[in-house]
């Protein structure tokens, strides 16, 4: 915060000088506003302090403490918001109305301390400046002193259904209800619950006599909450309200983002998609953590030698890598360290993706969608002279077409596509009509992949015996459950690799037309590391579980 004062003080000191006020604050501390002090020493009134906050911070001034408040709204922010945040922050709320929450602020351009509101209030935040003092003798004449209990889940989830219960029975407003606190603060606490968890999506799902949470954590879906099913008619229009979809459409899907908000501390992109069900909406929140640490290619946990055939490739000038696999597998975190390996000044790296899930400096990143398709996208890349490119996902024959065509003319192309394991990845392009000499002529290099649960450290301990073969027992292993990992067991997860190189052999087998089957075999008589294998390499190592081994090796 300090460089934000630091930054609005500048511009205080030089409107004071255009109005022949002279400021002289070298013993002051530096962590207050120039504003404050010059009341403080009687330079100026109150009001001539919003005056200059109005012109250097090109917001509205309002002064809280002139307001008069009513006893409703006064308990509603109460139920919303601790004293001690609203102290920390130098903010007051004013109004709430539809999703948006007028908040009168010290520092009206901290984006970070807007991000922390919209998150606890579920709402827009429209800021005002104003003067420290006035709105701290606002925050202590309004609200209590001793600091609000944090309620459990089962107490909110009480006080929402009693809530919109009787606003139903008056025939209230829908604005009413899903802004009432209530709703605001049961949907905050299951946000702040499940993404303290590895959560890649959250699925809000109306039944025919409740409503059902459940999330997907490392992969797998678990269950979080079964709520009263007259929650729904607050819960879901409260998400599609804050994430900017229309709430009056509800027999068509519709697909949006919040895009903003820190919830525990994380700086979040939420992809939100609805869909009518028989009975209601269903909301499908997926969740993209923006200040997550990109994984290094070392980190992805290929063994040595698939981790070295991955390095040698990626490294080509020119030619092919599909990375491929079921939704969740992890070919986008692979596909970014790729590209981190590669980011340098001098390469030329572009990438066509829906959505862009992580920006990276450097690298020059498009976004696609319904307006500019992954097609035309990659026809725009060839006349920006790339080195390298990215594209998101192989979906239709033309996209195919164009990403082979620019690997056999002097560039890295790096794509996804959904095949079972590598080698079906080229019995998937012929499918979609394309001639078996174009395919190989650009070189392609297919990594097939899942992700395995990883056994949390801190409390593993030995589980049973299990024989491969009858040359092989493996000592198992598997996690008792504790805090640490939420009583799962696990913790995090880790990726299983199956790499698929054109030797001369594989090539003509390609040509001729072979399927899927014949080139693995003949792949794995040239080296090739299974998924199974390299599943099973977790096992021996205790990285993994016998059962989580047995999940994967089914698919």
């Amino acid at each position: 915060m300090s460089n934000s004062i630091t930054q609005i003080n500048k511009k205080i000191e030089n409107a004071c000088q255009l109005k022949d006020i002279v400021i002289d604050f070298i013993d002051e501390p530096n962590n207050k506003l120039f504003t404050d002090i010059l009341i403080e020493k009687k330079y100026i009134t109150p009001e001539s302090a919003n005056m200059i906050l109005q012109d250097v911070t090109n917001t509205e001034s309002l002064n809280p403490t002139k307001i008069n408040f009513t006893t409703r709204f006064i308990q509603h922010i109460n139920r919303l918001f601790s004293k001690d945040i609203l102290i920390e922050h130098n903010v007051f709320p004013v109004k709430h109305e539809h999703n948006i929450m007028h908040m009168v602020m010290s520092l009206p351009d901290n984006i970070k301390t807007i991000k922390i509101f919209e998150a606890v209030s579920g709402s827009r935040i429209k800021p005002y400046c104003c003067y420290t003092s006035a709105i701290q003798q606002a925050i202590n004449k309004h609200f209590k002193n001793n600091e609000t209990k944090k309620s459990d889940v089962n107490t909110l989830i009480e006080e929402a259904t009693k809530s919109v219960s009787k606003l139903l029975i008056s025939e209230a407003d829908i604005m009413e209800i899903i802004n009432h606190s209530s709703v605001i603060n049961l949907l905050q606490s299951i946000f702040n619950t499940i993404l303290t968890l590895n959560t890649s999506d959250i699925h809000f799902e109306p039944q025919e006599n409740s409503f059902l949470i459940r999330f997907r954590e490392n992969g797998v879906m678990r269950k979080a909450l079964t709520l009263p099913s007259i929650l729904k008619d607050a819960i879901i229009p409260r998400i599609k309200l804050i994430s900017g979809m229309n709430i009056k459409i509800t027999h068509s899907p519709q697909d949006t983002s919040i895009s903003y908000g820190l919830v525990k501390g994380r700086d979040l992109d939420i992809r939100v998609s609805s869909l009518p069900v028989t009975y209601g909406e269903k909301m499908v929140l997926r969740i993209l953590d923006k200040g997550k640490v990109q994984v290094k290619v070392n980190e992805l946990g290929m063994d040595e030698y698939n981790f070295n055939i991955f390095e040698k490739e990626i490294r080509r000038p020119h030619g092919m890598i599909l990375v491929t696999g079921p939704t969740g597998s992890g070919k986008t975190t692979t596909l970014y360290a790729a590209i981190n390996e590669l980011n340098s000044t001098q390469v030329n790296i572009v990438t066509a993706e829906d959505p862009v899930e992580y920006k990276i400096n450097g690298i020059n990143q498009v976004e696609c969608g319904e307006k500019l398709t992954y097609h035309d996208a990659l026809k725009s890349f060839l006349r920006q002279d790339p080195d390298i490119i990215m594209v998101g996902e192989i979906r239709d024959i033309e996209t195919a077409d164009i990403a082979l065509k620019a690997a056999m003319t002097g560039h890295l192309v790096l794509s996804t596509l959904h095949t079972n394991d590598a080698p079906s990845a080229l019995s998937r392009l012929i499918q979609m009509g394309l001639p078996p000499y174009l395919i190989v002529s650009a070189e392609p290099v297919i990594i097939a992949q899942r992700l395995l649960r990883k056994i949390c450290s801190n409390c593993k301990t030995k589980d049973i015996t299990f024989n491969i073969n009858t040359s092989e027992t493996i000592k198992c292993y598997k996690g008792k459950g504790c805090d640490k990992c939420f009583g799962t067991g696990y913790n995090g997860r880790i990726g299983i690799y199956e790499i698929f190189s054109l030797s001369n052999k594989l090539t003509q087998l390609v040509l001729n037309n072979e399927p899927a089957s014949t080139l693995k075999n003949a792949a794995i008589k040239e080296g090739m590391i299974t998924l199974k294998e390299s599943a099973l390499q977790k096992l021996r190592q205790g990285i993994t579980t016998i059962q989580e081994f047995q999940r994967i090796t089914t698919i």
